[in-house]
């Protein structure tokens, strides 16, 4: 009986409670907003050039003496200043977001740190302006004048300046993100460490300029001008940078991984170092460039041209070469392991020391070429050329050979452990200090009588060699 008076007693003391506490309402104060809104004075208004004065004045003297009462900051939001006179203006600070500026002279204006989110500066002049740390996210910037423009810091989230003239600007650590930059020139700028996350390049003109440790993640840079840009240690995955002309780039340690660079002009780059795994370099042109130490696993190189690139030390762990171009390519201490390239061209090729276990490079051409110490174990190089090729010390055990050709090639200390050599061509090749190599292997074979063999091996029957098409390159 206790209890239930105990309980009887709480349940009409929750209920009294609840019948005497106001009900709150059910809609609740909105979170602040991240862009500050401006109460709009001159919303859609044209204001006279005395009025424009008058305004500036004032708000330079809210600069000078801020912590003083009596003196007011520039308020411009919403204003028309279409084709206004403004050279030369100070408006640090000032307020302008949504401000309609199209065509507007703000030559030489200063403009640091203001609030111009929204506003229309479309064709506007904004050449030798000071832009640090402005505010123009969503505004439309489209065919401006930022000619040496100085933007440090300044947020451009969302902008549109496609068509913008860029030439020699600084922006330094700005943000670009999301931001409609379309053919626009960028000629001799400094974007050092901006952020271009997502933001849209197509056609853009870079040539000269500086974008070391920028953030270009998945980027739209298709048929961009990139002559003799800096994208050293740039992030660079999942852009699309097909069709883009970056001859002489400068793409040291870049960071490509997943990167679209199908057709990409690449003569003469620098990518040292530069992490390009499960990148599409298909028919990219790679001609003279450096890609010492890259990382291209999984990359996919189908028809890719990399004649006389230097590729020593590369990492081509399971990648697509297929009719790629690397003649006269340096490529010594090579990771190969599982590379596919039937077709692959390696005429002249230097390939000493080359890790290839389990390489698929079926009709590879490596006429000319040196392979010296080679581990090409277990490798799939049937119908393969290997005229005149220098293999000594190479590690052929258990690779593919059927229908290749050795012709004049130097095999001197080449382990051919269980390689399969039917109808291999070895005419005038020298076998003479081969190991692993047994009679009942060279029976299947094609010698003649130039061909150099280890003492304790005969000479076999000879054979009909199959006359292979030429490769053409």
């Amino acid at each position: 009986m206790i209890h239930s008076a105990v309980r009887q007693g709480l349940f009409l003391f929750i209920v009294s409670t609840i019948a005497t506490t106001p009900i709150l309402a059910a809609t609740t104060t909105p979170p602040p907003s991240h862009v500050q809104r401006c109460e709009q004075p001159h919303k859609k208004s044209t204001l006279s050039p005395a009025a424009i004065r008058n305004t500036l004045h004032a708000h330079q003297e809210w600069l000078e003496q801020r912590d003083s009462p009596g003196h007011k900051r520039a308020d411009f939001c919403g204003a028309d200043l279409r084709q206004a006179a403004l050279e030369g203006a100070n408006l640090e600070r000032a307020r302008m977001e949504g401000v309609n500026l199209r065509q507007a002279n703000l030559r030489q204006s200063i403009l640091t740190q203001a609030s111009l989110a929204g506003a229309d500066l479309t064709k506007a002049n904004l050449e030798d302006s000071n832009l640090v740390g402005a505010d123009l996210r969503h505004a439309k910037l489209t065919h401006a004048n930022l000619l040496r423009v100085i933007g440090d810091e300044a947020a451009l989230y969302n902008a549109a300046l496609s068509g913008a003239q860029l030439h020699d600007s600084i922006f330094e650590r700005a943000h670009f993100e999301g931001a409609d930059l379309s053919s626009a020139d960028f000629t001799n700028a400094t974007l050092v460490d901006s952020y271009l996350y997502g933001a849209n390049l197509q056609g853009a003109v870079l040539t000269g300029a500086d974008l070391m440790g920028a953030d270009l993640r998945r980027t739209d840079m298709s048929k961009a001008t990139m002559f003799q840009t800096n994208l050293q240690g740039a992030l660079l995955d999942g852009a699309r940078l097909n069709h883009a002309r970056m001859m002489e780039a400068d793409l040291e340690s870049a960071y490509l991984d997943d990167t679209d660079l199908r057709h990409a002009d690449l003569r003469d780059a620098i990518l040292r170092g530069a992490d390009l795994r499960h990148a599409n370099l298909e028919g990219t042109r790679l001609a003279l460039a450096d890609l010492e130490g890259a990382n291209l696993e999984g990359a996919r190189l189908i028809k890719a041209s990399l004649q006389s690139s230097k590729l020593r030390m590369v990492i081509l762990y399971k990648a697509l070469i297929d009719q790629a171009d690397f003649r006269d390519t340096n490529l010594h201490h090579a990771v190969m392991i599982g590379t596919h390239g039937a077709d692959a061209v390696f005429t002249k090729a230097a390939l000493h020391e080359i890790y290839a276990p389990k390489a698929s490079l079926p009709r590879a051409q490596f006429n000319e070429a040196t392979l010296d110490s080679a581990n090409l174990v277990a490798a799939d190089l049937s119908d393969a050329n290997f005229n005149h090729a220098n293999l000594t010390h190479a590690n052929l055990q258990e690779a593919k050979l059927n229908g290749a050709s050795f012709n004049g090639a130097d095999l001197s200390g080449a382990r051919l452990d269980a390689a399969d050599i039917r109808q291999t061509n070895f005419y005038g090749a020298n076998l003479s200090s081969t190991t692993g190599l047994t009679q009942a292997q060279l029976d299947t074979a094609c010698v003649d009588n130039q061909t150099l063999l280890p003492a304790e091996l005969s000479r076999p029957t000879p054979c009909a060699v199959t006359k292979k098409k030429s490769a053409g390159r």
